[in-house]
C-alpha cells in the first residue's frame, strides 16, 4: 500500500514534466542533523541521541511548458534520496526515504535564493515495534513510534543557497520530516524531526544558461464548482488487539477558483470507522457495545487548495458536528458519566480525539471530470487512516 502511495505521487509530478525541463537538472548533496519531537509519551524515552543522515537529490527545473510553472514562478521538481540514524540504534534503528517534491524560489536574486519545497514519499525502517518489543503486552518494552517496515514520509523546509562559482551553490536550510503508516499498523505514534540541513549545489555546465520561458498567460476565469469524493482504507486501533478494521469517507464540496493556481473549498466530511465496536483492549473510549451510530461521524471543513495542472493539494481544516465519542472520551471521565461537552471543548489529544480534524489532500485529474484522490486524516499530530478514493467534479 504504501509502494502504491510512493507511485502515485510519482505519476501526479512526471506527466507535467517536459523534454526541457528534463535537460535542465542539477545535483545537490546536503548532511542532515536534527531532533526528534517528543510529541507522545512513548517518544520520552526513545529519544536518545540526535538524528544525522544525508540526502542526495535531482532537481529538474521547470521550463515553462506548462502554465502552472509560470504561475509558480518556475519551481524545481525534485527527487530526494534519504538516510537517517535516528539517534537509537537498539530501539529507532535507521530510515531510509525516496520521495519526489516541488522546490519553490521565493527570492531568485544574482547569487542568492530562497526556496521553500514540499514533498512525499516512502520510507524505510530497519527497527519497529515487532522487533524491537521484549514484552508484546507492554508498550513501554518496545519501538511504540513505528508498528510496520514501510512507511509514509513527508518533508518540508526552506532553503538557501548562495552561489559559490562554477555551477556550485552552498545551501543551508531547515526542514521538518515526517514517517508513520497512517495508523494501518499499530503502534503507530510516528515520528516527526525537525532538521538542519548544509551542503552543495552542481548544475552542470551544458544547463546552465537555460532559462525558463515567459509568456503572457490569460488570467482563469473564476469558477464555481462541486465534488464528490469516495475513499475507503483500513486501520487498527490497538496493537494487543492484532485487528484489523475498514473505514472510508464520503467528502461533498463547492469550490471557488480564486486564481490561476488557488482554489477554496468548504465541504462536508462523513467518517466510517469500524474500530468502534466495543472490542478492545484499549481503554480510550468507553464503549462495549457493537453499535452503528458510534462509527460515523460528520464535519464540516474548509478545503484550500493548490493547483498544479492536473494535480491538486491542500490541508483540509475541519470540526465535527456530529460525533458520538465526543462524551465517550476520555475512559475514566466518560465512565463516571461526567460528560456533556459542546461542539468545541478544550481537550488533551493524548485521551481523546477532540472536535478538530485535518486532511492532507493528494488529487490528479484523470479526464475533465473524474480524478484519483489519496488523503490522510488525522487529529492534530495523531493519523486516524489513509483515504484511498476516485472522485467526480462538476
Amino acid at each position: 500500500m504504501k509502494k502504491t502511495l510512493f507511485i502515485l505521487c510519482l505519476l501526479m509530478i512526471l506527466p507535467e514534466t517536459y523534454s526541457q525541463t528534463l535537460r535542465n537538472y542539477r545535483f545537490k548533496a546536503e548532511y542532515l542533523y536534527g531532533t526528534i519531537m517528543q510529541h507522545t509519551k512513548h517518544l520520552e524515552r526513545l529519544v536518545d541521541g540526535p538524528v544525522m543522515g544525508a540526502e542526495m537529490a535531482v532537481e529538474w527545473q521547470t521550463a515553462g511548458e506548462r502554465n502552472w510553472h509560470q504561475y509558480f514562478a518556475f519551481p524545481a521538481i525534485g527527487l530526494g534520496v534519504v538516510g537517517l540514524d535516528l539517534g537509537n540504534t537498539e530501539m529507532l534503528g535507521q530510515l531510509a526515504a525516496v520521495y519526489p517534491y516541488l522546490n519553490f524560489r521565493l527570492y531568485d536574486g544574482p547569487n542568492l535564493q530562497l526556496n521553500i519545497k514540499g514533498g512525499a514519499g516512502i520510507s524505510f525502517l530497519n527497527k519497529r515495534f515487532d522487533n524491537t518489543a521484549t514484552d508484546l503486552n507492554n508498550l513501554n518494552t518496545g519501538n511504540a513510534a513505528i508498528g510496520s517496515i514501510v512507511n509514509v514520509y513527508f518533508a518540508g523546509g526552506g532553503s538557501l543557497e548562495y552561489k559559490i562559482g562554477d555551477g556550485f551553490s552552498a545551501v543551508a536550510g531547515f526542514q521538518w520530516n515526517h514517517a508513520s503508516n497512517g495508523s494501518f499498523y499499530q503502534p503507530n505514534s510516528g515520528i516527526n524531526m525537525l532538521n538542519t540541513s548544509l551542503g552543495l549545489a552542481y548544475q552542470p555546465e551544458f544547463s546552465r544558461n537555460m532559462s525558463p520561458k515567459r509568456s503572457d498567460l490569460r488570467s482563469l476565469n473564476r469558477k464555481l464548482g462541486a465534488e464528490i469524493v469516495l475513499a475507503g482504507g483500513a486501520r487498527e486501533l490497538y496493537y494487543r488487539d492484532d485487528k484489523m478494521f475498514p473505514a472510508g469517507s464520503v467528502v461533498l464540496n463547492m469550490n471557488y477558483q480564486t486564481g490561476n493556481h488557488i482554489r477554496i473549498g468548504v465541504g462536508v466530511d462523513a467518517f466510517y470507522d469500524g474500530v468502534y465496536n466495543g472490542d478492545t483492549h484499549f481503554k480510550r473510549t468507553y464503549l462495549f457495545a457493537d453499535e452503528l451510530k458510534n462509527k460515523f461521524r460528520v464535519g464540516v471543513s474548509l478545503q484550500p487548495e493548490l493547483v498544479f495542472g492536473r494535480v491538486q493539494a491542500g490541508i483540509h481544516l475541519g470540526m465535527y458536528l456530529y460525533n458520538p465519542l465526543r462524551n465517550l472520551e476520555p475512559y475514566e471521565d466518560a465512565k463516571n458519566g461526567l460528560l456533556n461537552k459542546p461542539l468545541i471543548y478544550k481537550y488533551n489529544i493524548e485521551a481523546e480525539d477532540g472536535w478538530f480534524y485535518t486532511r492532507a489532500s493528494f488529487k490528479y485529474a484523470i479526464t475533465k471530470h473524474w480524478f484519483l484522490s489519496l488523503g490522510l486524516k488525522t487529529h492534530l499530530q495523531k493519523a486516524e487512516f489513509i483515504e484511498w478514493g476516485t472522485g467526480f467534479r462538476l
